[in-house]
């Protein structure tokens, strides 16, 4: 095995497959994306050469960009909050001594397993005003002044939306936590104890700082998902209403597949990649120096 190891053929050998599968679905799409970017295209028309006036189109008169924007961060802050905050609160109350653990676990992990379309069916008949199950319950509560409309009002729509992405995938967090939390070494905790520490002390002083190397990845993985996400706002609002739910992603598919201004939805898939390169970059620097070994 070692000889193997040393081997510089054998290992590039080994590489060669995966090299090139990556390089024909990941590496050649990227680089062509950005070459016809700099292209005005709706595949019936040649191609025209452009140079970057799909980038100065974008970002000087283009207004639904900059909603998309918004909407992208809006996204961002409610997926971190419920998917981070609440999921790594449930995981510390799982991995605690409270009965039904593995029950509670698999019912909160549920529905990340489900498909998007589903859960974007199933919420878009919570989210009716006629015959939701939410305006019913505040209905029932004595709150029927906070009924709405909740996906076609802008006020409301992208933030209801947002709710269902950070609901979907609560559990995948909680999951990575509690695997996290249960990896680290019981001799800790118990010299915790020892030293005085107890409750929230411990979860603030030990847990929180021992889990940062899983912190840093479900950061990464809860931000990389919002900046690209899809599915949900295509399933239950399609972008609107008046492109008040739009997000890049489907922005970038509407341009491209339904107004056949390919170069145009490629200057947008550029931008989206420069933004999760960015946003990765970043979070890597910010926990980069406040990691614990163990």
């Amino acid at each position: 095995m070692e000889r193997m190891l040393r081997n510089k053929s054998a290992i590039i050998l080994f590489l060669l497959p995966a090299l090139l599968l990556y390089t024909a679905i990941v590496f050649i799409p990227i680089v062509a994306s950005i070459y016809f970017s700099f292209f005005k295209w709706d595949v019936i028309s040649p191609m025209k050469f452009i140079g970057m006036d799909n980038y100065t189109r974008m970002f000087t008169r283009d207004s639904v960009f900059f909603t998309s924007i918004k909407n992208m961060m809006i996204l961002l802050f409610v997926s971190l909050v419920i998917q981070q905050g609440l999921g790594f609160l449930l995981a510390i109350l799982i991995t605690g001594s409270i009965k039904g653990k593995e029950w509670f676990k698999n019912i909160f992990f549920f529905p990340a397993v489900i498909s998007s379309v589903a859960v974007g069916m199933m919420w878009s008949f919570i989210y009716n005003p006629e015959i939701g199950m939410l305006n019913k319950l505040l209905d029932v509560l004595g709150m029927s002044s906070l009924a709405n409309d909740w996906l076609s009002q802008p006020d409301t729509a992208m933030w209801a939306v947002s709710f269902v992405v950070g609901w979907q995938y609560l559990g995948y967090t909680m999951i990575l936590y509690i695997a996290a939390i249960q990896n680290i070494p019981a001799h800790i905790f118990e010299s915790a104890r020892i030293d005085g520490a107890v409750g929230w002390k411990v979860v603030w002083h030990m847990t929180i700082p021992l889990v940062q190397p899983i912190m840093k990845v479900t950061t990464i993985l809860i931000t990389i998902g919002s900046l690209k996400f899809f599915d949900l706002v295509f399933v239950m609002t399609g972008g609107g209403p008046a492109n008040q739910t739009q997000v890049l992603a489907s922005y970038l598919y509407g341009r491209s597949f339904r107004q056949f201004e390919y170069g145009y939805g490629d200057a947008l898939s550029v931008i989206l990649l420069l933004m999760c390169l960015v946003a990765t970059v970043l979070i890597n620097m910010i926990f980069r120096k406040s990691s614990i070994e163990y």
